[in-house]
């Protein structure tokens, strides 16, 4: 892609506070609450010393039979509640099995459906670094792809599923925990993973993650040295508006490609849950398949553009050439 302003101006989050400007489409009903009112029954029953012990039975009786009443009210409220809002407990955490489940949906995504899939219906908003750069490495020597985000941010919680997905056909994801983006934000509580404490290892590149703040906005992994040095640096004018500086989520691919924002809009994910995700990121007729794994194709054809070595059953594969295409 040539330089220049991407297209999806919209899909970023700004470091400071994020826009309330920025269209929610797709977001009605998602924050619907729910209310369910219990009914509490009393009724006195007249004692008499003849009939004691059938008054008490009819007391315990009607408590039972109300007990019963108020469970079913409850269930039903939920059952309606759900099916309103569209997704169940959308803070509620990851179990464990959940947790250990997605991991594994999510780094295995056949390269059958990344294929099919291709460029998707996302929007590549890469661009080409101006000017020569140096190569952005790790300690190690390999190329270093390095992301800045925050846990709170919904379009880093829909850009990270697409991450995932790229950095796992060069390499290994451990240690990836469930969350849900800001309750207060737009897009609110949308399905998402963090990078914090996961470890990434490969043979071909480095993975360097920084989620500045959490879910709450408090600081959780500020940048330093170099890492702050290329977000100051890329995340400003020609590659964003200024209106946009500083923006998350921010992507270095080898100092050689620049990521500023989403390339979809993280509506695709409204409503879900982390499995259902997990489970349609494999279905490439779905549109969360078309978002995320395009997005994923776009993210693995700038990676293939950086790491000289890089396997040639991913690198020349169709989904791939798709995804290279907008680069």
């Amino acid at each position: 892609m040539e330089t220049g302003i991407p297209p999806a101006l919209a899909w970023r989050s700004p470091v400071t506070s994020p826009p309330r400007t920025i269209p929610t489409q797709d977001e009605a009903g998602m924050s619907k609450a729910q209310r369910i009112r219990d009914m509490n029954a009393r009724q006195r029953i007249a004692a008499q010393q003849a009939a004691a012990r059938r008054a008490e039975a009819r007391r315990r009786l009607y408590l039972t039979g109300g007990a019963i009443v108020v469970v079913i009210a409850v269930v039903v409220g939920i059952i309606v509640g759900k099916s309103l809002s569209g997704h169940t407990s959308p803070t509620a955490p990851a179990t464990t099995a959940e947790v250990t489940a997605v991991n594994r949906q999510i780094t295995s995504v056949p390269a059958s459906t990344l294929n099919t899939v291709g460029a998707g219906s996302g929007v590549s908003s890469f661009q080409l670094i101006q000017g020569s750069p140096a190569k952005l490495t790790g300690s190690d020597g390999k190329p270093e792809m390095l992301y800045v985000g925050a846990e709170w941010c919904p379009y880093c919680a829909a850009e990270r599923w697409a991450m995932v997905v790229a950095l796992s056909r060069f390499g290994t994801f451990s240690r990836l925990s469930l969350i849900h983006s800001s309750s207060t934000d737009v897009y609110p509580n949308t399905p998402t993973l963090t990078f914090y404490k996961s470890t990434y290892t490969s043979k071909y590149l480095d993975f360097e993650s920084r989620e500045w703040y959490t879910v709450d906005k408090k600081t959780l992994q500020a940048p330093t040295g170099n890492d702050l040095s290329l977000f100051t640096k890329y995340d400003a004018p020609p590659y964003v508006t200024a209106q946009y500086a500083g923006s998350f989520p921010f992507i270095d691919v080898g100092n050689k490609y620049v990521d500023i924002g989403a390339q979809y809009v993280p509506s695709t994910l409204a409503g879900l849950t982390w499995s259902q995700v997990a489970t349609d990121m494999k279905n490439p007729s779905s549109k969360v398949a078309k978002a995320i794994d395009g997005t994923a194709n776009s993210i693995t054809a700038a990676i293939c553009k950086v790491v000289p070595n890089a396997p040639k059953s991913v690198c020349t594969s169709a989904a791939v050439k798709a995804g290279a295409k907008d680069i």
